[in-house]
């Protein structure tokens, strides 16, 4: 197993998590809502020397690149190019939603065919979401009917929609069972659907990062320090739409 360092604080966690060359991943998760600046990087460097590790014995640097908070992301990606670029190590850009699914699939393993659907608060009254299905012992991205022409895409991150959208976009996904995990689901609307098992304290994990960073650095999905950005989804273009409706 390549040895791969992941971080995340693209939510009230901060989390870092490390492999191994015993195939194990160690993991690091305090819940420290704007104590990410702070708790990070002695986070890091604790996991590092507890497992007797240096930056420069790394194959790559695995972090979440979004959706979530903005703030969380810009310290994310800051620490992440900060550690890769001086030990000159690839990154690993993970969708912190596809993290979220992934860990639900570990910790609750839900049966098959059953959907997970991750659903972040995106403040404005908007979610991040996206929805996976469970197959065998993993997952794959299982969207909408709708969605399945006009927004599929290459690098499948999630979307943004009100709380309203969202809920008729679910109510598309033929299922029993929803797996509902993250803080979005917290909208009454949302909360109606009478198949979604709901936890709203689920947060991106750096172990489902780590996991899904070992993959991608296997499949060559690897970028520069100096090429990185966040996912924001939230575009330009809705940003000057809500600057005109609140002047």
């Amino acid at each position: 197993m390549p040895i791969i360092l992941a971080i995340d604080t693209s939510s009230d966690a901060c989390s870092v998590a490390l492999t191994t060359k015993q195939n194990a991943i160690k993991e690091s998760t305090i819940i420290a809502p704007r104590e990410h600046t702070q708790r990070i990087l002695p986070m890091v460097q604790r996991l590092l020397a507890d497992n007797e590790m240096t930056l420069k014995q790394l194959d790559g640097v695995a972090f979440g690149c979004g959706p979530g908070s903005f703030t969380g992301l810009r310290i994310c990606i800051s620490i992440a190019q900060g550690l890769a670029y001086g030990a000159d190590l690839p990154l690993i850009a993970v969708s912190s939603l596809e993290a979220m699914a992934k860990g639900a699939l570990r910790l609750y393993q839900p049966a098959a065919n059953s959907i997970i659907m991750p659903v972040i608060d995106a403040r404005m009254d908007e979610v991040y979401w996206s929805s996976y299905k469970v197959v065998g012992s993993s997952i794959e991205v299982e969207l909408p009917a709708d969605y399945r022409t006009s927004h599929i895409n290459k690098g499948h991150t999630g979307y943004i929609d009100s709380p309203d959208d969202c809920y008729k976009h679910i109510m598309q996904i033929p299922c029993e069972q929803i797996c509902a995990i993250g803080s979005g689901w917290q909208y009454p609307v949302l909360q109606s659907i009478e198949h979604a098992n709901i936890q709203e304290s689920f947060h991106t994990s750096a172990y489902d990062i780590a996991e899904l960073g070992v993959e991608s650095y296997r499949q060559g999905k690897l970028i520069s320090p100096l090429e990185v950005e966040p996912t924001y989804l939230r575009n330009e273009i809705s940003w000057k739409k809500r600057k005109r409706i609140r002047a």
